[in-house]
């Protein structure tokens, strides 16, 4: 059994095509604004929100002289519509929340579909419109990808996000349930009724505490500078360059900790994950300083999406379920508890197992037709960190799974 996914691939722009990716990205950004200055000016003189069908017309035509496809102008015009959404969401549960106002000096120009065309040499046409030559740039990818959408993006550098078709086959045939308890001291605690595994997380804890050193220390230094000064500048250029860095650093020890995480899921035939979830642990925080910054430091929300989006290539299905008091319930009375430290003691049956693994274990039991978790576990077993932390062993590149 196969499916067709969305997998995004970065590609970098040659260096002489920086100026008219400047101005694509300035006249995404002008279009844009004028589709947010449109549906307040509405808003404000009538009471009523423009429809996205109502505004994209009047925008098509105040765009008339704008030389670049059409397809592209009405990508800004929903990419409005799409914060606008956000922000009716938004303020059903807070009445201080604000629609889209600021306005964009850049903007990711986007490419639909209908604009993109691969060419058997490899070679990438973006088109802008019948009056105007191609964005033209050379890939090693080959035909038939399927390009559903490209996107301009500057990162120290002008890069193309190439979204992309592939078709997956679904190879994991399992049918067992694998319980995740997301932690800021061990970024995975995993049970799957056997047996709890958990993943340290000191060297990302470390990296984060490094990184929060040398941001004070920058912004330390440039506050006794001049803004604008040239000592001011050439502060501010280190601090992204640094911070870039260590963003890579974070994301890769990511990357690597669930692509093992998963490739155990493949192992041992897990078709569903059920994470623990933590929406909301920010505003509950009142610890000391340091703590707080920990969790509000928690990179739990892109943790969740690596998982999810990694095991839906295998056909494993990730849901997120309540995962209040599973810390402090013993998973073999009942009886609740609060932990000391990092481990769990049961003062009305005298169990003891490690904090993380009891959260795991609860949530386990939680989800519907899991069966019940008996006294004699195995101890936690660990996993650590490395820089060549075995992933789950299968590509996910779209232009080799095509």
């Amino acid at each position: 059994m196969s499916r067709r996914v969305i997998r995004t691939y970065k590609l970098a722009v040659p260096g002489h095509l920086n100026q008219i990716c400047e101005e694509l990205n300035r006249t995404a950004a002008r279009i844009y604004n004028k589709t947010m200055s449109l549906v307040r000016k509405i808003h404000q003189k009538k009471g009523f929100w423009l429809s996205w069908p109502t505004a994209d017309k009047y925008i098509l035509r105040w765009a008339e002289n704008i030389k670049i496809h059409v397809h592209s102008k009405q990508a800004f015009v929903q990419l409005y519509f799409q914060a606008l959404k956000g922000y009716f969401k938004a303020a059903k549960k807070n009445q201080d929340a604000k629609p889209p106002h600021k306005k964009k000096r850049y903007l990711p120009f986007i490419w639909k579909e209908s604009a993109v065309k691969l060419l058997p040499d490899g070679t990438l046409r973006l088109s802008l419109g019948k009056e105007r030559e191609p964005f033209v740039v050379q890939t090693p990818l080959k035909p038939p990808l399927r390009i559903k959408q490209a996107r301009l993006v500057f990162e120290d550098g002008y890069y193309l996000h190439l979204a992309i078709e592939v078709e997956i086959e679904e190879k994991n045939a399992g049918s067992g349930v694998m319980a995740v308890d997301l932690g800021v001291l061990r970024p995975i605690t995993c049970f799957d009724g056997k047996e709890v595994i958990s993943y340290h997380g000191g060297v990302l804890s470390s990296t984060l505490r490094y990184r929060n050193k040398r941001l004070a220390s920058f912004q330390s230094a440039i506050a006794e500078c001049k803004k604008g000064s040239r000592r001011y500048n050439k502060l501010v250029r280190a601090k992204k360059r640094v911070l870039r860095r260590l963003r890579n650093q974070i994301n890769d020890i990511m990357h690597k900790i669930t692509s093992s995480f998963i490739g155990l899921c493949l192992r041992k035939q897990i078709r569903t994950i059920v994470i623990g979830d933590v929406t909301g642990i920010r505003e509950r925080a009142d610890y000391s300083d340091n703590a707080n910054q920990k969790i509000h430091q928690w990179q739990f929300r892109k943790l969740i999406e690596m998982i999810r989006y990694k095991a839906e290539q295998f056909g494993i299905e990730v849901k997120l379920i309540s995962e209040a008091n599973t810390s402090k319930t013993c998973p073999v009375c009942g009886a609740k508890n609060n932990p000391n430290g990092r481990r769990y003691h049961c003062k009305a049956c005298g169990f003891e197992y490690h904090r993380d693994g009891v959260g795991a274990i609860n949530i386990w039991k939680r989800y519907p037709g899991t069966s019940q978790v008996v006294a004699g576990l195995a101890p936690v077993r660990g996993v650590r960190f490395h820089p060549h932390l075995c992933g789950h062993g299968a590509s996910l590149a779209p232009w080799k799974v095509a």
